[in-house]
């Protein structure tokens, strides 16, 4: 099969990288606010200072913990149908998570999201076909901080089969997560074999890890939910102003964070991921730019030369705040450029301005964009069949090809759009001239009105309600 592809770092270029990121955290060294880290890092050999929450980590230690690092993770969900492997091949769509809007489809209004929002768009993920796991797409606002987290991630695990990806600020949140979960699977063991959530953890750049956020990830990483780092340095302002800085930054977090993981529990499965970006110096805001795509695309082909699974903000390129033309533009050319380099998880699908604000509409229509997307992903074949030589004879100049038994065989093999329209002007007319975002709004009520994901047993219910009874003691 031959298939479009993006690599455009050479193999001095990824060592040079590496190589840099090494001096980082030998010479610089990274804030490490967690005593419980910190210890880690003494005991494997890092020169710590416990006053100044500061360790120096020696690039054995890196080499090491690269060496224990899982090549491939199960990401299991609790429908079974719908596990899936992190192995470097496939791209999978993580549907964005965490903003505190949502765009009223009803209304065309910005509005606080709810724990309401935070189910519907979990029913759409659900039945959508190219989204492979979720976030809790919005925060529910509504809810008080302190089981805000709990909320939204019961709210997911309740309202899809599919596999749930969440964070927890602290190591209590994250073992109320794994003692709920470990429930539905049937034990811990089970939850090890078949973990159906998986945990982001972010450092703050530039070289900070919060104490809360690593003690949490510790906590999945015994308990063999895979954790997914993501540094976040913004160009110029939390990381280098050069791209190739950025990417340095960004790497050095990444494997400072291994080797905390990965020495806290030998093979804990660790997915590299980035939430790099770029700003508008005139005004400190996030900004969708051609830069922005450039370090993902170079950090996604860095993971593949450490052979290790990733997770990349591939669609949260927009900043525009309406289902417009903009939006449009700019989310087909981030999603269609980046999976040309196949990350194991693409996430971002359904947001606006840069990632604060959800639409259900647009989870819909990028569902149809990642279809024509994985379609020219997938290139195709050239051999005696494709290349139809006694076809062309066959039906010579001037014939026609559609009665052809060739045509018969291969003409289901064609992309057909599923959601834009088609049609002709007078065909469009008849059917009520709509433009996308009415056929989305419309799709978006068909599948809130037909489709219920599988509940949770009742008798897990129960038993979860009682542990959220607890969480909700202690938490207050």
């Amino acid at each position: 099969m031959s298939r479009p592809q993006i690599t455009f770092l050479s193999e001095d270029d990824m060592k040079a990288i590496h190589n840099a990121s090494l001096k980082v955290l030998e010479k610089t060294g990274v804030k490490v606010m967690s005593n419980e880290a910190l210890d880690i890092l003494k005991r494997c050999g890092a020169k710590v200072d416990h006053g100044e929450k500061h360790a120096s980590i020696p690039g054995s230690l890196v080499e090491e913990a690269l060496r224990r690092a899982p090549k491939t993770i199960r990401y299991a969900a609790r429908n079974p149908k719908y596990d899936f492997i992190l192995n470097k091949q496939e791209p999978h769509f993580c549907v964005e998570g965490m903003p505190p809007f949502v765009l009223d489809g009803e209304t065309g209004k910005r509005r606080n999201s709810t724990s309401e929002d935070v189910a519907s768009f979990s029913v759409i993920a659900d039945y959508l076909d190219h989204v492979d796991l979720l976030w809790p797409a919005v925060v529910t606002t509504e809810v008080s901080e302190p089981m805000q987290g709990l909320t939204e991630f019961m709210t997911c695990l309740r309202n899809t089969g599919k596999h749930v990806e969440h964070e927890a600020l602290n190591a209590s949140n994250a073992r109320y997560q794994i003692e709920i979960t470990s429930v539905i699977v049937g034990g811990r063991e089970a939850l090890k074999r078949r973990p159906i959530i998986s945990a982001v953890a972010c450092t703050i750049s530039p070289l900070t890890y919060d104490g809360g956020i690593i003690e949490g990830a510790i906590e999945y990483g015994k308990a063999g939910i895979p954790v997914v780092v993501m540094p976040m340095p913004m160009v110029g302002t939390t990381g280098p102003v050069t791209l190739a800085g950025a990417i340095v930054a960004n790497n050095a977090e990444f494997l400072g964070n291994l080797v905390i993981l990965e020495f806290a529990n030998s093979g804990a499965p660790v997915v590299y991921s980035a939430g790099a970006g770029v700003v508008d110096f005139r005004t400190g805001s996030e900004i969708a730019s051609p830069e922005g795509s450039l370090m993902h695309l170079a950090i996604s082909q860095l993971t593949h030369y450490y052979d290790l699974p990733n997770e990349m903000v591939v669609t949260g390129g927009t900043t525009s705040k309406l289902l417009d033309m903009q939006a449009g533009y700019e989310r087909a050319r981030t999603i269609l450029t980046h999976i040309l380099i196949a990350p194991d998880i693409a996430l971002g699908i359904g947001g606006l301005e840069r990632d604060l604000l959800m639409s259900p509409e647009v989870l819909v229509i990028d569902n149809e964009i990642i279809d024509y997307a994985l379609k020219f992903m997938r290139g195709f074949e050239v051999n005696n069949e494709t290349l139809a030589v006694d076809v062309i004879n066959r039906v010579g100049p001037g014939g026609i090809y559609l009665g052809e038994k060739h045509t018969l065989e291969h003409f289901r093999e064609r992309w057909m759009s599923r959601l834009s329209d088609i049609d002709s002007f007078e065909t469009w007319q008849k059917k009520g001239a709509k433009s996308i975002a009415e056929v989305a709004r419309e799709k978006v009520k068909e599948i809130l009105a037909t489709h219920k994901p599988a509940p949770i047993p009742e008798g897990i219910e129960k038993e979860i309600s009682w542990i959220l009874k607890r969480a909700e003691a202690e938490l207050r």
